[in-house]
């Protein structure tokens, strides 16, 4: 009996072998202010939120637990795959298996429901989600918006014993700050089609901390024209006051990714 060539044996090895390229699916990822809320802060305030807008890039999502190395091999190039980084927080580890690259201006609470674009993602089981903090484009910006060049501007009303107080932060965040480890709780299939929804939460749904705790208002209103307008270049306690909620901003108890089947 004859036996196949070397050539055969090998590419029959390299059929049994080649990688086989796993299920993903494409869906929308959409803005969701639904989690925006009146918020009660630890100081007493009743604080409502009118404007919130945040600029970001690159949204990476993560599976649980260990993905097998093979099997990622056969898109390669098409999606990045890098092991997440360890960081503070309720979800750590897991391997990058979807994303949605690119530069967003969001809007939340006047473009609710804007869809930001398609996102691929390999089918199984994920649990968190990150992105890349950005500046706004001022170039596609009203020339006088003063969320232009800037990570967030946020703007609303805080109440107390009677008093009201409008404000408006103005917050930059430090170059390539990335937030890792926004919840995304769901197992994606082949035959899934709904969007996945951003969603920022005011008041943090695990612990119940609300995005203002720890400001007071009334102190930084230091003339009691019932006016804040605080910006990077503040001092003195308007700087606490900014520097506190870049902190909390930047953190990822206030943000999650949600999919309805």
């Amino acid at each position: 009996m004859s036996r196949p060539f070397p050539s055969l044996w090998l590419c029959l090895l390299l059929s049994a072998c080649a990688p086989k390229e796993p299920p993903r699916v494409s869906l929308p990822l959409e803005v969701d202010a639904a989690g925006i809320v009146p918020m009660s802060t630890d100081l007493g305030y009743e604080v409502e939120l009118m404007e919130l807008r945040i600029s970001v890039e690159d949204f990476e999502f993560t599976i649980a637990g260990d993905v097998h190395e093979t099997s990622l091999m056969g898109w390669a190039g098409e999606l990045l795959i890098p092991s997440a980084w360890g960081h503070p927080g309720h979800y750590q580890g897991g391997d990058v298996t979807g994303e949605l690259m690119g530069h967003f201006d969001l809007d939340w609470i006047a473009e609710d429901g804007r869809s930001l674009g398609d996102a691929t993602l390999i089918v199984g089981t994920y649990s968190a989600a990150n992105f890349t903090f950005a500046r706004a484009d001022a170039s596609k910006l009203e020339m006088d918006d003063p969320f232009g060049g800037h990570t967030a501007l946020l703007a609303g009303v805080a109440r107390r014993d009677g008093d009201s107080i409008a404000f408006r932060f103005v917050i930059d965040s430090p170059e390539d700050r990335s937030l890792v480890g926004a919840p995304f709780e769901v197992e994606l299939e082949e035959t899934d089609t709904a969007p996945l929804r951003l969603r920022f939460e005011t008041v943090d749904p695990i612990e119940g901390d609300t995005l203002f705790d720890g400001i007071d208002f009334a102190a930084i209103d230091e003339d009691a024209d019932g006016q804040i307008e605080i910006s990077p270049e503040a001092t003195g306690l308007e700087l606490d006051a900014y520097n506190l909620l870049r902190r909390t901003l930047q953190s990822h108890d206030h943000y999650r990714v949600e999919h309805e089947a």
